[in-house]
């Protein structure tokens, strides 16, 4: 477990991985505004391109399958290979806290619980638990028993 301890990762690298990470949110954002503007007929087409004006049942549909496309994307990357696309590019990875490859419960937990670290201060909660945290772990790790480490 000493080995873990050293190889875990702070807030910095982590913060990078999320900011390479919100570019693919934003591609999520997009399709789910997108797929719910085309169902709900509030998307149209004007002379500048397709536009979709989402209000109401409507947006809320739209933020909800974002939230739910995100935490899927965090989730089934972590769980397959450890590593969202963020992660990837900086080298690091979710791991059990022995060391191991984490559950799929284990990373739809602590992926759940980003919700928690990211509202309402952008990420402020989630930097604050791995500040204080003596293993440099967010709210989800924790109930997860996951850590990220250098890969």
């Amino acid at each position: 477990m000493e080995a873990l301890d050293s190889e875990r990762c702070g807030v910095g690298i982590r913060g990078v991985a999320m900011a390479i990470d919100s570019v693919v949110w934003i591609a999520l954002f997009m399709i789910a505004v997108s797929a719910v503007g085309a169902v709900s007929g509030q998307t149209v087409t004007t002379a500048s391109g397709v536009e979709t004006d989402l209000t109401g049942t409507p947006a809320a549909i739209a933020l909800g399958l974002c939230l739910a496309l995100a935490i899927g994307y965090h989730t089934l990357a972590e769980w397959r290979y450890g590593k969202t696309l963020g992660k990837y590019l900086v080298s690091i990875r979710v791991v059990a806290d022995d060391g191991t490859v984490p559950s799929l419960g284990a990373v739809l937990g602590r992926n759940v619980l980003r919700l928690v670290d990211w509202l309402p201060l952008f990420y402020l909660v989630g930097i604050g638990a791995v500040v204080v945290s003596d293993g440099q772990r967010r709210l989800g790790d924790r109930m997860a028993g996951t850590a990220v480490v250098r890969s």
